[in-house]
């Protein structure tokens, strides 16, 4: 069958490069919600979420990039750590070059990650085969998913009492195991393409975000809070299984639940001078998703790099910067049972 010329330069392109490259080549894919997403999400045709607007965006794109950040992102350090250029969100108009990988992560998503899966298989099927197991086999893959359901989840209606209920011991634990057991089926699909090498982070500090801070009043909200931390727990424990069990699987696993809580407990520890309050929204601690809104107005602090938060729920460029060195080249004790270098540099 005939075959059209965009798919032709495509597969000569990434021959090409891998070939000259070699080894010390590593295309990397992104799977993911909006801590990775570097703009699917604007593209999706029957999105109903905001176009990306101005301040997002501002300290180092100038424009709104469709991240949900001032600048960059932890997928953007990493790929930078590791030599590569920014990867591209895969639904980007007229993006057919995969040499250096794919993001497929959009804001909003959730547990149930098909179709992200379904772009990554329609990627594959883009290039020759040859070329594929190249490009898969050498591959890094980054997975952070999980915290839009636990906010959904965790956060129920007030009564009209005004608390919150707790949820039940049990209910929790099928939640976080239906939570990872959708996300382990993609990896071993991934897997199962030729998928070796996988970076995980661990769900953020979800109960003491500016959302949640706002929603509460001012503290954190324990259901979100619990079950972010089974959540983590949970994944490590998952990701030994699979080490053991599925040949030449390696993974690191980065803490991001406790560095980012460790930056907004203790901003001037890290060079930041506020640690609760993000630097755009509205509302107490500027926790309403308001940035951007030029309709229902918003706040926005003069200098982000003085800000763990951005915005409700997502660190600053400034934050990204620190959590992406500790994920890069962190010892044991933050990013396990390697660090993202080691990886990267692993055959």
């Amino acid at each position: 069958m005939e075959r059209s010329s965009p798919v032709i330069g495509t597969f000569l392109t990434l021959w090409a490069v891998l070939v000259i490259r070699g080894q010390c080549h590593t295309p990397f894919f992104i799977f993911g919600d909006s801590v990775l997403d570097a703009g699917n999400n604007q593209y999706y045709p029957l999105s109903d979420q905001p176009k990306p607007r101005m301040p997002y965006g501002e300290t180092y794109f100038h424009y709104p990039s469709g991240r949900s950040c001032d600048g960059r992102i932890i997928p953007d350090f990493l790929a930078q750590y590791a030599n590569l250029t920014l990867i591209e969100p895969y639904l980007e108009p007229e993006f057919n070059n995969y040499t250096d990988g794919a993001n497929f992560a959009s804001a909003g998503a959730g547990i149930h990650l098909k179709l992200q899966l379904s772009y990554f298989e329609e990627m594959n099927n883009k290039l020759e085969p040859e070329a594929a197991q190249e490009l898969l086999s050498k591959a890094v893959y980054f997975f952070s998913i999980g915290g839009n359901d636990y906010m959904n989840v965790g956060m129920p209606p007030l009564p009209e009492n005004g608390t919150r209920v707790a949820l039940a011991s049990s209910y929790r634990k099928q939640y976080v195991k239906a939570v990872l057991g959708n996300i382990t089926s993609v990896v071993k699909k991934v897997y199962e393409m030729g998928g070796r090498k996988f970076l995980f982070q661990t769900v953020g500090p979800l109960g003491c975000m500016p959302l949640s801070r706002w929603i509460s009043g001012s503290e954190c909200i324990a259901n979100v809070t619990i079950l972010a931390k089974m959540h983590n727990k949970r994944l490590s424990i998952v990701l030994w299984e699979l080490e053991d069990t599925l040949p030449g699987f390696k993974c690191a696993v980065f803490d991001y639940y406790s560095a980012l809580l460790e930056m907004s407990k203790y901003p001037s520890n890290f060079g930041f001078t506020e640690g609760q309050r993000a630097c755009c929204g509205s509302g107490n601690f500027n926790g309403e998703f308001t940035c951007g809104d030029n309709e229902t107005g918003y706040n926005l602090c003069s200098d982000p790099s003085q800000y763990v938060w951005f915005d409700a729920a997502h660190p600053t460029e400034s934050a990204n910067n620190y959590l992406s060195s500790l994920f890069w080249n962190g010892s044991l004790e933050v990013v396990w049972p390697r660090n993202a270098k080691a990886l990267f540099e692993m055959p």
